[in-house]
C-alpha cells in the first residue's frame, strides 16, 4: 500500500475500534471523554455505523481506491467542523472536539501523503 492508502487504512482501524468500544463499553467511553451517557440502543446503532464506515475506509485503503481516499479528506474535515459546531452550540462538552481532532489529523496525514505521492 502507498502512504495515502495506508493512512486511510489505519484510520479505518481506529474508527472500527471506536465503534466497537461504543457498542461494548459505552459508559466507560463516555466517562473517559467526559461526554453525556449514551443510551444502550443508540450506542449499538452509532457503534455499528462507525464500524461500517471504518470498514469502508479499510477496504478503500487496502485496495488503494484513490477517488475514495481523496474524498475522505473533506468528509473527515467536515466531521471535525461538526464537532466544533456541536460544542459551540452548547450541545456537548469541549471534549467532543477530541473525536473530531482525530479525524482532522488523519485527513491532514492523508492529504500530505497524497501531495508527496504527486510530487515525489
Amino acid at each position: 500500500m502507498i502512504s495515502s492508502a495506508k493512512s486511510l487504512f489505519y484510520f479505518g482501524i481506529y474508527v472500527c475500534i471506536t465503534g466497537l468500544t461504543v457498542i461494548l463499553l459505552p459508559d466507560q467511553l463516555s466517562s473517559l471523554l467526559q461526554l453525556p451517557s449514551i443510551p444502550k440502543d443508540w450506542g449499538a446503532l452509532i457503534g455499528s455505523l462507525a464500524m461500517i464506515i471504518g470498514s469502508y475506509d479499510m477496504v478503500a485503503g487496502h485496495k488503494n481506491l484513490q477517488p475514495f481516499i481523496k474524498a475522505s479528506i473533506p468528509v473527515r474535515i467536515l466531521f471535525f467542523a461538526a464537532t466544533i459546531l456541536i460544542f459551540v452550540s452548547g450541545k456537548m462538552p469541549v471534549s467532543i472536539i477530541l473525536l473530531g481532532s482525530v479525524d482532522a489529523i488523519g485527513a491532514s496525514i492523508t492529504w500530505l501523503a497524497l501531495k508527496k505521492e504527486a510530487n515525489p
